[in-house]
């Protein structure tokens, strides 16, 4: 078989029922730069993309549908915030898309956005130790499970 030369991930597709609102959680929490809106068309909802970093991948695409119906687990990530424990945490969310993980390039960077998390209310986990790398886990405006993981010094 002949080889795929692989680079990455171009972008990932997401729905929003409230595209403004995503842009500003996004900008204005996660610090993170949102494209151009491009307006609706007949077949689909206005959209754009954020882009997660100085990366060549064009990041998350979300498109805005009214009805757009996202499984949530911002209530199982309330729970693990009071009980590390909390078994509600480790079932999986319905549907495909589980999380999101975002790479930071270290711990103290991490710290400054668990304080901007923090500082919005937004529910998140303990930190957590996974072998090569440290991460946490929050969610977004519309319940979407982020992670956010760094190289364990």
């Amino acid at each position: 078989m002949e080889k795929t030369n692989w680079r990455g991930f171009h972008h990932i597709a997401l729905v929003t029922a409230d595209l403004d609102a995503t842009i500003a959680f996004y900008e204005q929490v996660l610090g993170m730069r949102a494209g151009p809106v491009y307006p609706a068309t007949a077949k689909r909802g206005r959209h754009c993309f954020i882009k997660p970093g100085d990366t060549d991948a064009w990041g998350l695409h979300f498109f805005e549908y009214a009805d757009a119906q996202i499984p949530s687990s911002a209530e199982a990530i309330r729970q693990l915030a009071e009980n590390r424990e909390a078994a509600a945490f480790f079932q999986f969310v319905p549907g495909a898309l589980q999380h999101i993980a975002f790479s930071l390039p270290s711990e103290e960077e991490a710290m400054v956005l668990r304080r901007r998390l923090e500082s919005h209310g937004v529910p998140m986990t303990e930190i957590y130790d996974q072998g090569s790398i440290r991460d946490f886990v929050f969610v977004d405006n519309n319940g979407i499970q982020l992670e956010a993981a760094w190289p364990k010094k």
